[in-house]
């Protein structure tokens, strides 16, 4: 009986070591390191703010800076966005925002880490409540860029609404 129970708990930890394993495999890490943070933008809005269409990234109104990298230079953001939500619908389904830079030749950039559509700032179930979302750029070269959130309702969501958030954008030297 020692050996069996012995035996069972050696294949039982090796399927968590390869559990984990393939987990790790499949991760996409993404770092920056930065000295000191040149420049820090912040906005906000108090009036509630909902999204009006199913499966397309919308803008969130006063959730956006416009930020210059010196010429000769390169920085990469920091972003963070909080808000109260609510989400509702089915169960199944759930709200997403992500964070973009634009540059004045029109290129988006998604900040990272990049997660599509499978970001869940919320899910439907409950009341209105406190979330937030912090990304940050890879290096960016001299020029304008325009930074700013946008949100998502995916399919089988009836209602996604955005209330008393705030945006901060920090230019970060490398």
């Amino acid at each position: 009986m020692a050996r069996f129970t012995r035996t069972a708990f050696v294949a039982a930890a090796l399927s968590g070591v390869l559990a984990l394993t393939v987990t790790a495999a499949n991760a996409v890490p993404s770092s920056q390191n930065g000295t000191q943070t040149s420049t820090q933008f912040f906005t906000g809005e108090s009036s509630p703010w909902t999204a009006q269409t199913v499966g397309a990234w919308g803008n969130v109104p006063t959730a956006a800076v416009n930020v210059t990298v010196p010429a000769g230079t390169t920085r990469f953001l920091n972003a963070r966005f909080t808000a109260e939500s609510i989400c509702v619908g089915d169960p199944s389904a759930w709200c997403s925002v992500k964070i973009i830079a634009v540059n004045s030749a029109g290129t988006t950039i998604d900040l990272q880490p990049v997660t599509s559509t499978d970001y869940r700032f919320d899910t439907p179930g409950g009341l209105e409540e406190a979330h937030a979302l912090e990304r940050f750029s890879l290096p960016l070269g001299p020029g304008t860029y325009t930074v700013r959130v946008q949100a998502l309702r995916i399919s089988g969501i009836s209602q996604f609404t955005l209330d008393d958030y705030s945006f901060a954008v920090g230019l970060v030297e490398p």
